[in-house]
């Protein structure tokens, strides 16, 4: 009798990903030496990237689409963690549909969990993107998390499910919140401890970056921009439910952290992010 071996499951967030999706589905075939189960999280798609992934998974066994009616990652990803992977007794890693593995990463970072008994989870580097050396510089200062690509210890998943923790519907830039759960080892109460995650230098993801001077890329630009600063509000109002509560008591959707943190919501100057974050005031006072 030979034993089996457990593949990695694989949480590929896509929302009308049909221009990126193949290249960072490709990626993940040469990511990892170990069998993968790769579910892509198509969220809410209105492009090709369903038909896309049908076709892919027909000669790829590996690949699996998971068709979510909502466009949201927060909720991709409790589906994910909740409903599509199996017992957790293996590592599990997220991707962004828009980001491309660099070759040889899942195994480097499995092996990093591996070999660090006290990390909850493991994070990838970045490999492209304005301003990658100070984005990787951080990383490494304080163990961040980057959402593109990161990778959580099974028994972390086991106890995140064991404890029902879902992130709320409407979290914009859910690694913050993800950070927080590792490094909070999932309690509200207990000491930070950057230890709860680990940098594999060796692993990383690559990305096409928007640019502020093509006219065809400014309305994604300018999206984006508003986006992070409705994160800004959103870490601030996140971390203050965690503490003391801790993660079992945050909300079914973020929207209703708004009314109970109206301090948060508050204009400061701060250059020219000033305008983004005036805008996102008014997309949350509009959805609360």
């Amino acid at each position: 009798m030979t034993d089996t071996v457990s593949p990695w499951p694989v949480a590929v967030f896509a929302h009308n990903e049909a221009r990126n999706i193949i290249a960072c589905l490709d990626s993940l075939q040469a990511a990892a030496t170990h069998p993968l189960a790769c579910h892509v999280l198509a969220n809410a798609c209105t492009d090709r990237t369903e038909a896309l992934v049908r076709d892919y998974a027909a000669s790829h066994p590996d690949v699996h689409l998971v068709s979510i009616a909502p466009g949201d990652k927060a909720n991709a990803w409790n589906v994910f963690v909740h409903e599509v992977v199996p017992r957790a007794d293996t590592p599990c890693f997220f991707i962004d549909g828009d980001v491309r593995a660099i070759p040889g990463s899942l195994d480097v970072m499995a092996r990093m969990l591996a070999q660090t008994p006290a990390a909850n989870g493991v994070s990838a580097l970045p490999q492209s993107g304005r301003g990658v050396a100070a984005f990787q510089r951080d990383m490494l200062r304080d163990n961040g998390v980057a959402g593109n690509l990161y990778g959580l210890r099974g028994s972390f998943v086991e106890r995140i499910r064991a404890q029902a923790i879902k992130m709320p519907f409407g979290t914009i830039g859910e690694d913050a919140l993800m950070g927080a759960m590792l490094k909070w080892d999932l309690q509200g109460d207990t000491r930070w401890d950057n230890n709860r995650v680990v940098v594999a230098r060796e692993a990383g993801f690559a990305f096409d970056s928007v640019s502020p001077w093509l006219p065809r890329e400014w309305k994604k630009y300018f999206r984006r921009r508003v986006r992070y600063s409705v994160r800004g509000y959103q870490n601030r109002m996140l971390g203050r439910a965690i503490q003391p509560a801790g993660f079992s008591a945050l909300p079914r959707h973020v929207r209703d952290l708004y009314p109970r943190y109206p301090d948060v919501l508050k204009l400061e100057w701060r250059g020219l992010d000033t305008v983004f974050d005036w805008l996102a005031l008014r997309e949350i006072r509009a959805a609360s």
